[in-house]
């Protein structure tokens, strides 16, 4: 008998609790609350500044990111790539116009050619007054649409203005020297063959500074091109201020300042005088950074006010690098704090008075029913079910474990009239447990299948078709057996096998190609000996591929399988039904022939991506031991042949040799596949980026 352990009730057992932790813990709470404003003051701010300067990447980088990735979807669509179609001319005119109103941010769009042809979509506010005048443009909203024509400067230039509906003016023109191939954002992106952003430059065709972007056009012939002007960036920027004093700087590696926000307005109310003298230490800060490569955390005074000054170089975007500046009144970052705090500490010192009193309550309430729970608990183990009446309670967790533990009591009792008190009582002393888990080990696996067998089993009685079946499955299971396979589970009409577990078996992969081509000659030889007596055979196919895979115990605690786990089971299953595909009967992966090439006689099928992956595997057919490599020689000449003309791309020699193959063993169906295919390339064309990779269609 267990000796009788010194305890204390549980109501007991929390008010010492209440009295060595809660308290204290809470007088040390307020006393903390008090004395750390400070500290949680700069964390506040350390945060809040965290947060500007990610509201400021955030636009930096996926704002211009969004724009330049439509940029690309235009520049690799059918419109952009067509310089002739004036009926395309005119469409990409109009899409020019829907980037610009989908994305305020961008003042122009424009495409460049590489004969010197131009179009371009332009904001009308990015035009200086007097360029208006100029032009004649339209009072109102418009966008001005330019077109440039091929060949050297001067060239014709015919602008329009187009309305929010969509119509145009009448036409302009001028001869004009400007050549878009001249232009940085055209220059860049020829030049690096992707999305590019250009350092900040003066416009040509706006009298405002800012940074373009380029993407070059799917043919190479040409570059689409966005603006953004600083004055929109510094408008945006001025919308993230986390106060109203704060100044907002960004920069670029160049190290020139380039983007500010906008000061306060001097009449509103709290604005701080000296909002230059803040810009200048700023400007000096982002020049320190570009010179030191680090990141500047500190506090200035300007004026009769502290600022906190943060600066830092953000990652790369296109090429390009740009600095982060901000300064923000000290003041303006901690006012709230101490509010808070004050307001924290009284919550916390009311919350703990009600907390203890609560715990106070609930300790008594709890600690009688979980008494009675546990003498009930008690007597279960005891198996004495006698006990019927189950604990109350007005709290839903002592409800739930009184239920759990009635339930228990009902099933157990039920149990117990199956099974004697005994021999529970010496399961309950000494547990026994099943372990579930396994080892991670290199492991070969096949699979089979019967083609066709839906046919079959829809023309053949079920009592005879269940007998063959198990004659089928005593014949191959037997080749896979006397060659150290263990057969997973039958699948209706397939089989799953693996080697090198439970047991390890150094050759392992040499086994499965062998019980392999034995199951198969098996499976033959059953075939025929019932089309002898008038009576349809099986035609199996085989899939056999080795790799890393967890074995053993999977399942739950009350049935349990000993299996395998892994990607290595999939790509099997993969490669048998690729015999579909190919008319082959056993067909492997390049990691089985590999390593038994010495052993048996391979051939390299094809190099194929299976439906719904994306990485290209070999794939190779057993022809049998290597004793027999005389036997294939011929063909296998012959096949290697045709299949290195096939994959160069030179499908005339491929064609010749496949049918040279053919003609050795007519009843070779891949050889068939192999014609079929050189004869659509050499009518179609061979796909893009041809390199002997077929892609499956189907499973």
């Amino acid at each position: 008998m267990t000796p009788a352990r010194r305890s204390i009730p549980f109501s007991i057992t929390m008010l010492t609790l209440i009295a060595l932790i809660v308290v204290p813990l809470a007088s040390v709470l307020l006393w903390l609350g008090w004395r750390s404003v400070t500290f949680l003051e700069q964390r506040s701010a350390d945060q809040r500044v965290a947060n500007l300067e990610t509201a400021v990447e955030d636009f930096l980088t996926d704002g211009l990111h969004v724009v330049i990735s439509v940029g690309q979807a235009l520049a690799f669509g059918p419109s952009f790539n067509v310089t002739e179609n004036p009926l395309t001319d005119e469409e990409r005119r109009h899409q020019l116009i829907a980037m610009l109103r989908r994305h305020p941010a961008v003042q122009a769009a424009f495409v460049g050619y590489a004969d010197g042809s131009f179009i371009y979509a332009g904001q009308l506010e990015t035009l200086s007054i007097a360029k208006r005048l100029e032009l004649d443009a339209p009072d109102g909203e418009s966008t001005i649409v330019r077109v440039i024509e091929a060949g050297t400067p001067p060239r014709l230039e015919t602008w329009w203005f187009y309305a929010p509906d969509g119509t145009h003016g009448r036409s302009q023109s001028l001869t004009t020297n400007y050549d878009p191939r001249t232009r940085p954002w055209y220059v860049e992106a020829t030049k690096a063959g992707a999305a590019i952003l250009t350092e900040p430059y003066r416009f040509a065709q706006t009298p405002d500074a800012g940074i373009s972007a380029g993407i070059p056009l799917r043919d190479g012939q040409g570059v689409i091109g966005f603006d953004f002007t600083l004055r929109t960036l510094s408008q945006l920027l001025t919308a993230y201020k986390i106060t109203a004093n704060s100044v907002i700087v960004v920069g670029h590696a160049a190290g020139a300042v380039e983007i500010e926000s906008e000061p306060c307005a001097p009449t509103l109310p709290g604005c701080l005088p000296g909002d230059e003298v803040v810009r200048k230490i700023l400007h000096d800060a982002v020049r320190e950074a570009v010179a030191t490569d680090i990141k500047i955390d500190r506090e200035v005074t300007a004026g009769d006010h502290d600022y906190r000054v943060i600066v830092h170089r953000m990652a790369p975007l296109l090429g390009q690098r740009f600095i982060v500046a901000a300064a923000v009144p000290v003041r303006e970052l901690t006012a709230q704090s101490r509010e808070l705090l004050q307001r924290a500490a009284i919550a916390a010192a009311v919350a703990v008075l009600l907390a203890i009193l609560g715990a106070l309550a609930a300790s008594l309430i709890v600690s009688r029913s979980i008494a009675r729970i546990a003498l009930k608990t008690e007597r279960i183990r005891q198996l004495d079910f006698s006990d019927r009446q189950p604990v109350r309670s007005r709290i839903r967790e002592i409800v739930r474990l009184s239920d759990a533990v009635e339930n228990m009591r009902e099933g157990l009792e039920i149990f117990g009239r199956y099974v004697s008190k005994d021999l529970v009582q010496q399961i309950m002393r000494s547990p026994e447990s099943s372990g579930v888990g396994g080892t991670r080990r290199e492991i070969t696996v096949m699979f089979t299948d019967i083609e066709g067998f839906s046919l079959l089993s829809e023309t053949m009685e079920p009592e005879l078709l269940t007998s063959r079946l198990s004659r089928y499955f005593e014949a191959l299971g037997s080749a896979i057996s006397a060659n150290r396979g263990m057969i997973d589970k039958y699948i209706g009409d397939s089989i799953m096998a693996f080697w090198n577990a439970p047991a390890t078996d150094p050759e392992h992969i040499a086994n499965a190609c062998r019980g392999a081509l034995q199951a198969a000659a098996a499976g033959r030889a059953l075939s025929e000996k019932w089309r002898d007596r008038g009576r349809p055979g099986f035609r199996t196919r085989f899939g056999l591929h080795t790799g890393p895979a967890v074995v053993g115990n999977v399942g739950a605690r009350e049935r349990i399988n000993y299996t395998l786990v892994g990607q290595v089971a999939n790509q099997a299953s993969r490669l048998e039904g690729m015999n579909k595909v190919y008319g082959t009967e056993i067909l492997a992966s390049g990691e089985i022939a590999r390593p038994t090439s010495e052993l048996f006689v391979w051939r390299h099928i094809d190099r194929v991506v299976a439906v719904g992956t994306t990485e290209a595997h070999d794939v190779y057919e057993p022809l049998g031991e290597i004793a027999t490599e005389a036997e294939h020689a011929p063909f296998l000449a012959a096949w290697e042949a045709a299949r290195a003309a096939y994959v160069d791309g030179r499908f005339d020699a491929a064609l010749g040799g496949f049918r040279a193959a053919a003609a050795m063993r007519e009843e070779d169906a891949a050889c068939r596949v192999f014609i079929a295919r050189c004869e659509k390339f050499l009518k179609d064309g061979a796909p893009a980026g041809w390199d002997g990779t077929w892609y499956m269609d189907q499973k």
